[in-house]
């Protein structure tokens, strides 16, 4: 237990702060884009975007969380080796074929978001970063199934934000391409970052991609067999996760859909804790159900739930009490926003709360279950967005999205619960929630007497972390709670020294 629970301290220790400069480089990066682009342009790029990932769910064609499990829990390293050869087959060959019918379809879904020329032409250069996509993907997820994360994840994590700035700032800013420059750019930064992935692969399996190594192991077919249910599921996520600017600028407009798209980059920010947690967590979820320990499974996920919240809690306080100032960092940013901002703050916090459900589901063995937690959230997504959003525009968006994906966590809970007998709540779990009030009660006094968004938030969200952090420590530390902060304390002194 204390190892494992050591591993994810590490494994995070170095996947959290990597992941939070990349996604802070990535908030910059879209407060420049909105800058440049104008809202309508902005709201257009936002709506191609969320169409790209939702593409790239379907040619991954489930790979990443199979990649991860087959890795893991291989029999041999050859048969592993194996699987991830064919693996990057598979995503590779589907990812050219999608490119291939966005860039044919791109008329007809220009017709159907925004007629104006740009439209097809931005959508048909996102296209070319499909395969880029899939192999950094099936990269990042071998290297987390063998459970190796050094401090190139740093690199690989900062490196594609700053060269969309880079780009967006020569193609978009002094070129003045526009929206074609922003997606230059960031079908560049998506082949760094494929590049680099394949880097770090090579480094840590440098026979995996030789020309003539052996194919031993699992077998396209198997991998597609385990994979297709989680395929589907992805799929199905991403309808009811990343339709909602889309849904936006077909039934509203690009301009409501600009407005949105602060509130559309914020929401995975929330979520980054729990990302960073589940890039080790998954692997031993794998190990842990094959030998048959659900009380030590149950520990873990508890632990790993309660870390997850207390992550995420102090950017959601200063979101939610302070949202007008948040929305004021970007250079077009609406006051109209910040109902859907608060909305998708308590959505994100409720989600968060119950912790890995689809990861627990999908490394026990229980792929399928997954899509009977997804269906209900696309159709509760479509119809509430159908119904709100002509009448209540950004906000009706956020509220079929936080519904949708509510739900979908929801009823993940009770599948996890009933097919693992286990679930992440205990009283320790109570700890990062009562911490959050002396936090929100610090940001609420901050912003009665500052008003410049920058400052605002700098003060506030520096500050609130710490009274948050002193909080959660008079609150009490469990076992792993200390064993967590002591990993994590003698890493930044071996850093140090």
């Amino acid at each position: 237990m204390s190892q494992d629970v050591k591993a994810i301290a590490r494994g995070t220790g170095l996947l959290l702060p990597a992941t939070l400069a990349g996604n802070l480089l990535l908030l910059l990066l879209d407060q420049y884009v909105n800058g440049v682009l104008g809202t309508a342009d902005y709201g257009l790029f936002g709506a191609i975007k969320r169409v790209l990932q939702l593409v790239g769910f379907v040619v991954l064609l489930g790979m990443e969380n199979a990649v991860i499990r087959f890795v893991a829990t291989a029999a041999t390293p050859e048969a592993a080796r194996g699987a991830v050869r064919q693996a990057f087959v598979g995503t590779i060959g589907a990812s050219v074929l999608a490119a291939g019918v966005l860039v044919a379809l791109a008329g007809p879904f220009a017709l159907w978001v925004d007629p104006a020329p740009a439209t097809a032409e931005a959508l048909r250069i996102g296209a070319l970063s499909l395969p880029f996509m899939a192999v950094r993907m099936v990269a990042v997820s071998a290297s987390q199934g063998w459970k190796v994360v050094t401090h190139r994840a740093f690199v690989m994590f900062l490196a594609w934000p700053l060269v969309q700035i880079v780009g967006v700032a020569t193609l978009a800013h002094a070129l003045g391409l526009g929206i074609r420059g922003v997606m230059i750019a960031y079908v560049g930064a998506m082949a760094l970052g494929a590049a680099l992935a394949l880097g770090f692969l090579h480094r840590l399996r440098g026979d995996l991609l030789r020309p003539g190594a052996s194919a031993a192991g699992v077998g396209f077919g198997a991998l597609l067999l385990f994979a297709w249910p989680m395929w589907l599921q992805g799929i199905v996520m991403g309808l009811y996760t990343w339709l909602d600017q889309v849904l936006l600028a077909s039934l509203d407009s690009t301009t409501a859909a600009g407005i949105y798209g602060p509130v559309a980059t914020l929401a995975p920010l929330f979520g980054v804790g729990l990302g960073s947690l589940n890039g080790m967590f998954a692997p031993i979820i794998a190990e842990r159900h094959a030998a048959g320990d659900m009380a030590g499974l149950q520990a873990l996920y508890r632990t790993v739930t309660r870390w997850a919240v207390a992550l995420a809690v102090p950017p959601l306080v200063v979101c939610a009490v302070v949202p007008g100032a948040v929305i004021g960092l970007w250079p077009h940013g609406s006051p109209d926003a910040i109902a859907a901002l608060r909305i998708t703050c308590a959505a994100q916090l409720l989600c968060t709360a119950v912790g890995s459900v689809n990861y627990l589901l999908i490394m026990a063995g229980h792929q399928r279950a997954t899509l009977y937690n997804g269906v209900p959230a696309v159709l509760i997504n479509l119809g509430l967005s159908v119904a709100l959003i002509p009448a209540l525009g950004v906000t009706g968006a956020a509220i079929a999205n936080g519904v949708a994906t509510v739900a979908a966590n929801g009823i993940g809970l009770w599948q996890v619960h009933a097919a693992l007998g286990i679930h992440p709540f205990d009283r320790a779990f109570v700890r990062p929630l009562l911490a959050a009030l002396p936090c929100a009660a610090f940001v609420a006094l901050v912003g009665q007497g500052m008003s410049a968004p920058v400052p605002l938030v700098a003060v506030s969200g520096i500050g609130g972390g710490l009274v948050f952090l002193v909080a959660l420590r008079a609150l009490g530390l469990d076992a792993d709670d200390r064993l967590v902060v002591d990993t994590l304390v003698a890493k930044v002194r071996r850093r140090a020294a």
